[in-house]
């Protein structure tokens, strides 16, 4: 495991294909060539396992979001998360809306965001109605967003496949490449904070 300072702060990078987080081993998308930052990880983890703490099987839906132009603070993406939360809760009657997001920069002149939200998966059976609200809120905004291929994940609690399948998407977020391109007080990803239920 490496150590590199970015933006003043030293933060842990792990090459390789896997991670061990308490326990687990997990596959991750990194490579001698790429690393992932491991807090990244870590909060990625802390915050499936705190949803599933407390639903027997969640949703995970991944969005990227595009913007027009070039921001050096994250204002924009903090009030989506706050919309999103809000329509979400409203329409669905969660108890608790999980999210992950990464800033992003490399060849555009703007950043863009990668995006997931995690959602109880007992009240929601489909990801059409979660990927519409998502993307007409930031579409009211900026660009509409990238739906990827394949953009949701069922995982259920105790089913290590599962988990490890969205984990492992998730983890795209954790890259290195990409972050660091924005102003000194701003974040490169941020998540919930959902505590874990005891």
């Amino acid at each position: 495991m490496a150590l590199i300072a970015h933006t003043t702060v030293v933060k842990r990078v792990i090459n390789g294909g896997e991670i061990k987080l308490g326990d687990t081993t997990l596959d991750i998308q990194g490579n001698d060539k790429q690393g992932c930052f491991v807090e990244i990880l870590e909060r990625t983890k802390s915050q499936l396992d705190a949803m599933l703490s407390y639903h027997s099987k969640i949703m995970v839906v991944r969005l990227d979001l595009r913007m027009y132009e070039y921001h050096p603070n994250n204002e924009l993406i903090s009030r989506y998360i706050r919309k999103v939360r809000k329509k979400l809760v409203a329409k669905y009657g969660f108890n608790r809306v999980g999210f992950i997001w990464a800033r992003e920069q490399e060849k555009a002149i703007h950043q863009h965001y990668h995006f997931a939200v995690f959602v109880d998966a007992n009240k929601v059976r489909f990801p059409k109605n979660i990927v519409d609200i998502c993307s007409r809120i930031w579409s009211d905004w900026e660009q509409s967003p990238y739906t990827p291929k394949n953009c949701y994940y069922i995982v259920r609690r105790g089913r290590h496949d599962d988990y490890q399948k969205v984990f492992y998407r998730l983890s795209y977020l954790s890259k290195v490449r990409g972050k660091g391109h924005k102003s000194k007080s701003a974040n490169d990803y941020s998540t919930s904070r959902i505590r874990l239920k005891i």
